[in-house]
């Protein structure tokens, strides 16, 4: 009896271990499930044409496409947006069709659904543009309606830029596949969204805004001038679910002589980065005033810096287009690697020109189109401005040695060569030295750091007044004020001054 129950017992316990067992890897399996599926990984560039690859495989942009592409398809970059406002991000796969004579660039909107916890191709459109390092894809909601419209921007064979955007249509009847629908498509020497600030309303999801219109910048065929252009405004129309013509006005050029301008723009970008070399200012804003913004060109060196507000932002000169009024330029930051600028740079006259910079969306940053302007070439006679002679010091001439003494217990003893410091914190020790510079008195200290530890410097601006005591005897009050002291003077740090009183 005893043995039929050590056996059923037995039997019994493999079972349970059995249904544990499977209800384990079934979960960790059903976990694995929940993540997007990567199917290939490779490098974001067209294998069709060998010159377009990165020089090194380490500055390659890696990219993952979670969907198996078509055989004649060529991955060439990869974007993940939340078109639809839920869990899930889609991917935006910009690809090329090897069987397309245009040579067009092609995006693909690859969906994730957790329910059948697979990616599925939802949606393939076109584009204008040829040159694919151009080509940029950005979402935002031009409409106002509160549904993100894709926008695709580059340049074409013809050296135009382009812009195509598609918009998700609120037809429940239409076909899935159809679902995205073309509402504009425009080439021109420039095209550009007109944002605007929208109300709050709108923000909170309370009420749908404006529109934003679209400019399109072309040549005038009619008019003599060889930088005179025509702008077309299109506005959005949902009866005819498009973006249609609402009006075009006459942009004249510079008045600058013909052969000068086909000098300058002979379609080659060779000629125009020549032209750009050096350094230009925004002519918005006073060059020599703390917020002017200068942009310098370095054809050379392959480099771009955007200088202000006491800060340089390099970056690579990766790749140049030219345009009928100047050059397309696609930059990226050097510290940052997938933080992008593209620059549309028109020339306005013999010494300025027009700048349009394209912020990368894949990175928010410094998108508020600060840059965006007329800038004037840096003169030499101006650039001279900016030099300054370095500082002289001298030996002071007042002596502002002895022992102080502060309201709060601390007192200073300069003896010497000799510092001491005794305040509440403790007792500093070290040597000191005094001079002139630009007119101040500069007391400049070197304090003994303990052990094997280093020696701090520290430099001050030190200021004696004279006054007269309740008792009619001369006051001596000491101020120190820390500063940097540098090959162009003194520079003032913002910390509190400290007070001594002659003892």
């Amino acid at each position: 009896m005893k043995r039929i129950t050590h056996t059923a017992f037995a039997i019994a316990v493999v079972a349970t271990l059995a249904v544990a067992t499977y209800f384990f890897l079934s979960e960790r399996d059903g976990r694995k499930a929940d993540e997007p599926v990567r199917y290939r990984a490779l490098e974001a560039v067209d294998a069709t044409n060998p010159s377009e690859r990165p020089i090194e495989a380490a500055q390659a942009i890696r990219a993952a496409a979670s969907i198996p592409l078509e055989p004649n398809e060529t991955l060439l970059d990869l974007y993940s947006f939340n078109l639809d406002y839920d869990d899930e991000e889609e991917q935006v796969l910009v690809v090329r069709d090897s069987d397309d004579a245009t040579g067009v660039v092609k995006i693909v909107l690859a969906d994730y659904s957790p329910f059948t916890r697979k990616w599925t191709r939802s949606w393939k459109g076109s584009t204008l543009v040829t040159k694919n390092k151009t080509f940029q894809v950005s979402v935002n909601d031009l409409i106002g309606d509160h549904n993100l419209n894709i926008v695709c921007t580059g340049m074409d064979d013809a050296n135009n830029q382009t812009m195509t955007v598609y918009w998700k249509s609120q037809d429940a009847y239409r076909d899935q596949q159809a679902a995205y629908i073309k509402i504009l498509e425009q080439a021109g020497s420039a095209v550009l969204v007109e944002s605007r600030d929208r109300p709050d309303s709108y923000k909170l999801g309370q009420s749908n805004a404006e529109s934003w219109p679209v400019s399109v910048w072309k040549e005038d065929a009619g008019s003599g001038n060889y930088l005179d252009q025509i702008k077309e405004t299109w506005q959005w129309s949902f009866a005819d679910e498009a973006y249609v013509l609402a009006g075009t006005v006459s942009i004249p050029g510079a008045s600058i002589a013909r052969q000068k301008a086909e000098s300058i723009l002979d379609g080659t970008a060779e000629t125009f980065k020549a032209f750009l070399d050096g350094t230009w200012y925004k002519e918005s804003s006073d060059p020599l005033s703390s917020g002017a913004l200068f942009i310098t060109f370095q054809s050379r060196e392959e480099a771009v810096l955007f200088s202000g507000e006491g800060l340089t932002e390099v970056y690579t000169w990766e790749n140049s287009n030219p345009t009928r009024y100047g050059l397309y330029i696609a930059s990226r930051n050097q510290s940052v690697r997938n933080l992008r600028r593209l620059m549309d740079i028109e020339l306005a006259s013999a010494d300025s020109v027009n700048v349009r910079v394209f912020q990368d969306y894949r990175i928010k940053a410094d998108i508020s189109g600060r840059w965006d302007g007329r800038y004037r070439r840096l003169t030499p006679n101006l650039a001279a401005a900016f030099r300054r002679s370095p500082a002289m010091a001298r030996s002071a001439q007042s002596d502002i040695g002895g022992l102080y003494e502060s309201d709060d217990g601390s007192s200073l003893s300069l003896v010497g060569s000799e510092y001491v410091l005794k305040s509440p914190d403790g007792e500093q020790r070290g040597a000191f030295s005094i001079y002139e510079l630009q007119g101040r008195v500069v007391l400049d200290t070197r304090r003994i750091a303990d052990g094997d530890g280093e020696s701090v410097r520290r430099s001050w601006v030190a200021t004696v007044a004279e006054s007269r005591g309740p008792d009619g005897q001369s006051v001596q009050t000491l101020t120190l004020e820390e500063a940097t002291i540098g090959i162009l003077g003194i520079e003032p740090i913002q910390s509190p001054p400290l007070s001594f009183t002659r003892r």
